[in-house]
């Protein structure tokens, strides 16, 4: 398959709603500084972790943010998505994520390897240190590290070996997994179907969890350029 010309830049991000100095001035600065440095790399589209069902509801509140009745929620969707949506005049935002139902969910499995598996579990656990923003890391440096390559295939790794998680006849770690790759598949396909030509420039916010996966996607399916984000970062 012949790789296409249009790019994407699937950036990880964190769940800003969980953290409350956001609104801060201080914050609010970085949080500029950070859409102004992915404007340079000039998006046609913006996609964000959404799914397609709330597309009327995403893009109301966008038409009332462009208006100026809408003051931005503490989420990275609005925060990051919607300033730069203004910034680059883009009609729209694009819902992109899936949801459905789980066998069973993360914590659940991680209860059963803690009971049944403990060593499995440390295992793989083990050297994984997810970064946390602290009051002297700015919002950039922050992203710097939750985009960085050596963290992402740690993370992948661990979501790799919960398929170990259970025995022969008791796949308990699929429970939860195969939901977890189904999401990141439809994801995958969801961003493929935004690319309407070869100039096309995606850029697809979402949980840093997702991004190592999804990008991996769109590595292996050669359909896309991958834009790396320290490239933007840094």
């Amino acid at each position: 398959m012949k790789r296409s010309n249009a790019k994407v830049f699937v950036l990880g991000s964190f769940h800003m709603f969980e953290h409350e100095d956001l609104y801060s001035e201080k914050r609010q600065a970085e949080i500029e500084e950070l859409v102004s440095t992915l404007e340079k790399f000039k998006p046609t589209k913006i996609a964000v972790e959404m799914v397609p069902e709330d597309n009327e509801y995403c893009n109301e509140k966008y038409k009332q943010y462009k208006m100026g009745t809408y003051e931005l929620e503490m989420n990275e969707i609005f925060q990051v998505g919607f300033r730069l949506g203004l910034k680059l005049e883009h009609e729209q935002i694009y819902p992109t994520d899936w949801m459905g139902n789980a066998d069973m969910d993360y914590g659940e499995v991680v209860s059963w390897a803690k009971e049944n598996q403990p060593e499995l579990l440390n295992e793989i656990y083990e050297g994984l240190v997810i970064p946390e923003l602290t009051e002297d890391k700015s919002i950039i440096d922050y992203y710097k590290e939750l985009n960085d390559p050596c963290f992402l295939n740690m993370l992948h790794k661990m979501y790799v070996n919960i398929a170990r998680v259970g025995d022969l006849n008791n796949n308990v770690g699929m429970n939860w997994l195969s939901w977890w790759y189904k999401r990141n598949l439809i994801m995958f396909a969801n961003l493929t179907r935004l690319i309407n030509s070869e100039d096309e420039r995606i850029l697809f916010i979402v949980g840093g969890s997702h991004s190592v996966i999804v990008t991996n996607f769109l590595e292996e399916s050669e359909v896309c350029e991958i834009i790396q984000p320290l490239s933007y970062l840094s």
